[in-house]
């Protein structure tokens, strides 16, 4: 009888396992998504700027249409490092003046930056990062001007190669592993005349991707 009870005991605690084992259940582990797989990303898009082109009052801020193009190489699925430029073109509404200038001239802006670039929210359909660039800013202010005038003679600035940032969020929206829709928002200021100009600058593009990321 002893033998009978010892032998139901055990049976009672090895029962159980298998279906407990039957239980646990393996899961594969997550993998990054194949949109963040890539070495290089190009972008090229449209750009537009508010530009001040004066720090007196009288001259007013105007509105700057044109180009983007950026390539960054990423060295980690977090970030890389990012290098563009930007080409910007607008109409001066230059002040009454007696220098002969007209009261519309042309001015161009182009801009040659290089920083880091982090993603900041890695989904698989859409991403959000955020760069810092620094670099230089050209400015020619003096296309329409006659002879013998210069811009600063109506209170605008002259034409001059600045320093220049731009630094602000990004958001791409996945169509594939190798293309992506962005939209660029950037605080972009330039130091021409010895002051701050205090641009709003946004882009909107198509990024293509490529190449093979390999990180450990």
């Amino acid at each position: 009888m002893f033998r009978l009870l010892a032998l139901a005991a055990l049976g009672a605690c090895v029962l159980p396992l298998p279906r407990l084992h039957a239980q646990v259940v393996a899961t594969a582990p997550e993998t990054e998504a194949p949109q963040y797989a890539q070495r290089w990303d190009f972008y090229g898009g449209a750009q537009y700027s508010h530009f001040n082109p004066s720090e007196g009052r009288g001259v007013r801020a105007i509105n700057l249409l044109g180009w983007n193009g950026s390539a960054t190489a990423w060295f980690h699925t977090l970030w890389g490092i990012e290098g563009t430029a930007r080409g910007l073109n607008g109409t001066l509404i230059i002040p009454p003046n007696t220098e002969g200038i007209p009261s519309t001239t042309p001015m161009s802006e182009h801009l040659f930056l290089f920083g880091p670039n982090f993603r900041i929210i890695r989904a698989r359909n859409y991403t959000v990062g955020m760069h810092g660039l620094f670099g230089g800013a050209y400015g020619v202010f003096d296309s329409g001007f006659p002879a013998g005038t210069m811009p600063e003679d109506v209170g605008i600035y002259n034409t001059k190669l600045a320093f220049g940032m731009g630094i602000g969020p990004w958001a791409d929206y996945n169509v594939t592993s190798h293309l992506s829709v962005r939209v660029i928002s950037d605080w972009q200021p330039t130091h021409y005349g010895f002051t701050w100009q205090n641009e709003f600058a946004g882009s909107a593009g198509i990024v293509y991707k490529f190449g093979a990321l390999h990180t450990k």
